[in-house]
């Protein structure tokens, strides 16, 4: 302990470790990534650029700030940005994108390069969502080392903590605008967060129903703005924070990187069926082991997987962004829809449960293949929502 205020002492920890000059401590990532669009200073509506596939909550952050979202496809080799279609995304705005969130997808930290200049040549700033990626590294840099800010989130994604984000940034004027922006909303309201729990499952099982009619019934989650605006959006003192748990969870993140290396290991090692195809993982936190089941439905796997008496974990995301106005053709985004499944890495488990696990997930795919093709079509529309709704 050094004896400094505990947000003060997290975020000289954070500094330090991701090279950053300047952290604006938040209570959740979504919160970050709203007080760093605000800090952009952009005109009302100015649009913030997301890749298709991934969780829909970050991106109320955008209209939070009173910015609005867009969407690009995603690619097939690791589910990050499209990059064309980021391009075309970018040149189609007309101007209007003012920042490019990646959100490093499984914890693969995508092509930061290029998206900067993309950004950078529509007049755009690269924003990082580092939720899924913290301990990740690109050329020797850390994730979140990249891009004019980059936004963390530390509840139960790669550490476990209850509570918390950052906002981090080498600019001055920007840390000023987002710590002013997040100061001036109320405390956390005491026990929020079996509410905040409830509505998060609420909206995932309603935007299921509504996928699963082809979205005409989309108007049914407009309401969930005001909610999540409601429920997301805090301040925080130092009496919310607990420094020396933080700060240790923070410290054992390259341990955790090492377990989850070694689960991966035995992923890598265990399955070897050709319809299992791994995404590119290289520089990865490992957040999940991604996979296509290419060709096949990942819903009608884990039916069958059920069947056998087998449960497996979907760690995955669907594509988004007909949740927040017109749909348009992501063919990309359409097939990880389908066919992706995150394999779980819990650090906490110990290997030898890993090795189970692989082996199971094989003889389940090895014995659907003898039978899939005489499957009834199983229509997966709304599926990957509910069940992260938890309605299954």
């Amino acid at each position: 302990m050094t004896g400094l205020p505990a947000k003060r002492e997290i975020a000289d920890y954070l500094q330090r470790r991701f090279g950053r000059r300047h952290c604006v401590l938040t209570n959740r990532g979504t919160t970050a990534l709203a007080a760093a669009l605000h800090a952009l200073d952009r005109p009302a509506g100015a649009a913030a650029l997301f890749p298709a596939v991934l969780c829909s909550i970050p991106v109320f952050a955008t209209r939070f700030a009173g910015w609005t979202p867009a969407f690009a496809d995603v690619n097939l080799s690791d589910a990050n940005f499209d990059l064309d279609d980021a391009a075309r995304a970018l040149a189609d705005g007309g101007g209007r994108v003012g920042a490019v969130v990646p959100v490093h997808m499984f914890g693969k930290v995508d092509d930061v390069e290029r998206l900067e200049r993309l950004a950078r040549g529509a007049g755009a700033a690269l924003i990082e969502d580092v939720a899924l990626s913290l301990g990740a590294e690109r050329g020797g840099r850390p994730a979140g080392a990249f891009g004019r800010l980059a936004c963390f989130s530390f509840v139960r994604k790669m550490i476990p903590l209850e509570m918390g984000g950052a906002v981090m940034t080498d600019d001055p004027d920007l840390a000023r605008r987002a710590a002013a922006w997040v100061d001036a909303h109320p405390p956390p309201r005491p026990g929020a967060g079996a509410e905040t729990a409830a509505a998060l499952r609420a909206f995932h099982a309603l935007t299921g129903y509504v996928a699963t009619g082809d979205w005409r019934r989309r108007a049914l989650l407009d309401g969930f703005e005001g909610e999540f605006r409601r429920l997301f959006l805090a301040r925080t003192e130092d009496v919310d924070w607990d420094a020396p748990t933080a700060l240790a969870e923070l410290e054992k993140l390259d341990a955790v990187l090492r377990a989850r290396r070694a689960r991966a290991e035995v992923y890598d090692t265990a399955l070897h069926h050709p319809r299992v195809v791994p995404l590119d993982r290289s520089g990865s936190a490992l957040f999940a082991y991604p996979v296509r089941l290419t060709g096949w439905a990942a819903e009608d796997v884990l039916d069958f997987a059920s069947e056998q008496g087998y449960t497996f974990r979907r760690i995955a995301y669907p594509d988004i962004h007909p949740v927040f106005g017109a749909r348009r053709p992501m063919p990309h985004a359409a097939v990880l829809e389908r066919e992706l499944i995150g394999l779980p890495l819990d650090d906490d488990r110990p290997v030898s449960d890993f090795w189970e696990y692989a082996a199971d997930f094989e003889k389940t795919v090895g014995a659907y293949e003898l039978v899939g093709p005489g499957r009834p079509p199983v229509d997966i529309r709304g599926r990957l929502e509910m069940r992260m709704g938890g309605v299954t």
